[in-house]
This record gives C-alpha cells, sequence and structure tokens, in this order.
C-alpha cells in the first residue's frame, strides 16, 4: 500500500474538467479501465469495493488522464488527500498530533469500527488520536497529524470552486513546488 498523507486540493479544476469527468470517455473508458486494472481496490488501505470507488490523479492535476497518473482510491482516502475541503469547508475531518496507528491504518480500523456499530468516541480513544490540531494549507504541517473522518455529515455543501484554464495552468506549473 502507498502512505497516506493529509494534503489538500492542489489544482482545483475547471469547468472543462467537470465537462470532461461526465464525457463518455472518462465514465465508460478510462474510470472502468483503471479501476479493473487496479482490481476496485483502494490503493491506500487495501479496501475493495466494486461500487463507490473513485479515481484518482497521483500528480494532482486533473489534465492529465495517462493511466500511470491514475489511480483507485476509496472516498475516505481520497477525503484526506483533499483534508482543506473535508477539514475546512465541510467540517467532517478532525485533526490530531498524536496517533497509535498510521494514517492509512486509522482508515482501516476505522472502517471496520464503523462496520461494528462503534461511536467516533469509542474509534479516537482505540487509534489514540490526542491533542486536536487546527488545518492549515501548509504540506509540511500536514504531513506531521493524523485525520480522523468523523460520522457527522455536513451541513454545507457548497459547490466546489472553479479556476479558469490560465489559472490552473499556473498552478499546475508549480507543482514542483508542492
Amino acid at each position: 500500500m502507498k502512505p497516506l498523507v493529509l494534503s489538500y486540493e492542489l489544482a482545483w479544476r475547471t469547468e472543462e474538467d467537470d465537462r470532461f469527468m461526465k464525457s463518455s470517455l472518462w465514465r465508460k473508458v478510462i474510470r472502468p479501465k483503471i479501476l479493473k486494472r487496479d482490481n476496485y481496490t483502494c490503493q491506500y488501505c487495501g479496501y475493495r469495493s466494486e461500487k463507490g470507488m473513485q479515481v484518482n490523479h497521483i500528480d494532482g492535476n486533473p489534465k492529465d488522464n495517462d493511466d500511470n497518473n491514475l489511480e483507485v482510491i476509496c472516498q475516505m482516502c481520497h477525503m484526506i488527500m483533499h483534508s482543506g475541503l473535508w477539514c475546512a469547508v465541510y467540517g467532517v475531518i478532525k485533526l490530531y498530533a498524536k496517533s497509535n496507528s498510521s494514517q492509512n491504518d486509522i482508515i482501516r480500523i476505522t472502517r471496520q469500527m464503523r462496520e461494528q456499530g462503534k461511536s467516533d468516541d469509542e474509534i479516537i480513544a482505540f487509534l489514540g488520536l490526542r491533542e486536536p490540531m487546527p488545518w492549515k494549507q501548509d504540506l509540511n504541517y500536514l504531513s506531521r497529524l493524523y485525520g480522523f473522518i468523523t460520522s457527522r455529515t455536513s451541513q454545507r455543501y457548497a459547490p466546489k470552486p472553479h479556476l479558469t484554464e490560465e489559472e490552473q495552468r499556473e498552478s499546475v506549473a508549480h507543482r514542483d513546488e508542492w
């Protein structure tokens, strides 16, 4: 499994990207090919399901749809990778400075314990999550923290902002600085 680290959306999609994600090329060719190639299995936590799995752009560039830049990821791991959206905007991820488990294991154990009907407090205690921390848009800072996806649902599902094509080109041109 690949190591899972808190991060944030490095290059927002444009309206053109959203149209492409709704196209038959993406939905009927590219996405199914990647799901089958990776056996419908999250590359970060090992969760396997033929429903609800997502396809992630490894380098953060939504225009780079090369097979080598695409991977299968579960919704929970994808939320950790885009924690800014889920912490700061939707408020469903809590951050902690200390944990008895790796981020990958936090996802696996949380999923198992939820299936057993455990509460967030029980899961947090079992994982040894301590010292709540605020979210900051700083990759170095986030890399030292642990994310916990709460069971509460967001009260505000605001639409994701779009970049212009020029803003996105500028953003991905500097990805070596991410």
